[in-house]
């Protein structure tokens, strides 16, 4: 069964400290923060199917190695029985995952958007359970059949949130994770190709080249955080960080970064961003398989198209268009699988230069 987990647009609440009875019905938005998200794994001690609202308890392991109990807010027990929803999917002892934004002062709860069960199924918000048990995770379906509450418009788009990148694997990387088609330069691509060394190449000072480069450089793993106004990404390589602004606009003066300033829109379950706004750079560095080096420059444009393919595999189809040093527009893609649990900070350490070996190291 496929399944669509929503981005970002949830709410927690619960409170321990009170009886539910007492509990007021706040606003969304002054008891949560929105802007966040958070993602908590672990096992079901109970679930109360209650109006206004209702909760499901779970213990959750941190890195600490403690254990604290969770409790994430759902719809009301009213709303849920309508949608075929019952007490039993939430066995005790049983695994779930919850996707969510964090409530502003309460560190152990949230407002849950989505739950991932222990088979791999997940349900979000406003969804539906069928007569079969099955997940209905259609919105214009939910939207029809309860408008009792605004179907938020992130609910039909694909969630790219998690951990992406290359399966390691002994071999080279498979074809389309390669070079791709030979760069089209410009002259003045051509008459500046050979001021640079190796020394100049950035990954030598522990800085980032570009934001196509560095995605799947080196097969490293990406992270990726989704709301309803923005996609972030934490690149594996060089810790290079992005911000895409959902439907938003640019900027009318843009601070030059190797980033950049991205601009998403979905459209037909895909996330189109144009990106601009670059600081001068590199394209190719020499280094590796490189013996030349391409320059970027502030006038350069960068459109992507991300999308989940039917494999479940995360797509990104870029063009690069920079009207100095390209001589066409230069297009190709690349491709990524879950890898949940392989992301680490990158952390460089430039060891290029090796230091005088004493035996007090």
């Amino acid at each position: 069964m496929k399944n669509v987990i929503l981005s970002a647009a949830f709410v927690a609440c619960a409170f321990a400290a009170v009886p539910m009875a007492a509990v007021a019905h706040h606003g969304v938005n002054g008891q949560f923060d929105l802007s966040q998200t958070v993602v908590v794994t672990g096992t079901v001690t109970n679930v109360r199917f209650v109006n206004p609202h209702s909760y499901v308890y779970f213990d959750v392991t941190n890195d600490a190695g403690e254990v604290e109990a969770w409790r994430c807010e759902l719809r009301s027990g009213s709303l849920l029985r309508r949608k075929g929803w019952n007490t039993e999917m939430f066995a005790e002892g049983s695994t779930i995952r919850v996707f969510g934004s964090p409530a502003r002062e309460e560190p152990t709860t949230c407002y849950a958007e989505t739950i991932t069960f222990a088979d791999g199924d997940v349900l979000f918000r406003y969804g539906g359970v069928a007569d079969d048990g099955s997940f209905i995770n259609d919105a214009d379906a939910i939207s029809a059949a309860d408008n009792t509450e605004e179907v938020p418009a992130s609910m039909s788009m694909p969630d790219l949130s998690g951990e992406w990148g290359e399966p390691v694997a002994s071999g080279p990387p498979a074809p389309y994770a390669g070079r791709g088609p030979a760069y089209e330069l410009t002259q003045a691509a051509i008459d500046v190709g050979g001021n640079w060394t190796s020394e100049d190449n950035p990954r030598f000072q522990c800085q980032p080249t570009n934001i196509i480069l560095d995605y799947r450089f080196d097969q490293m793993v990406n992270k990726i955080e989704q709301t309803d106004d923005t996609i972030s990404l934490t690149y594996g390589f060089m810790d290079l960080e992005r911000t895409i602004h959902i439907d938003g606009e640019f900027p009318e003066s843009i601070e030059p970064s190797l980033a950049g300033y991205s601009v998403g829109t979905w459209n037909d379950d895909k996330l189109e961003v144009t990106t601009k706004g670059f600081a001068e750079g590199f394209l190719q560095v020499i280094g590796g398989r490189s013996d030349s080096s391409i320059p970027t420059s502030t006038d350069m444009v960068i459109t992507e198209v991300f999308y989940i393919d039917d494999a479940g595999e995360l797509v990104r189809e870029y063009t690069i268009t920079d009207p100095v040093y390209l001589a066409t527009p230069y297009s190709h893609l690349d491709k990524s699988v879950r890898q949940d649990g392989q992301y680490f900070p990158f952390g460089c350490d430039d060891l290029t230069v090796q230091e005088e070996y004493s035996a007090d190291n």
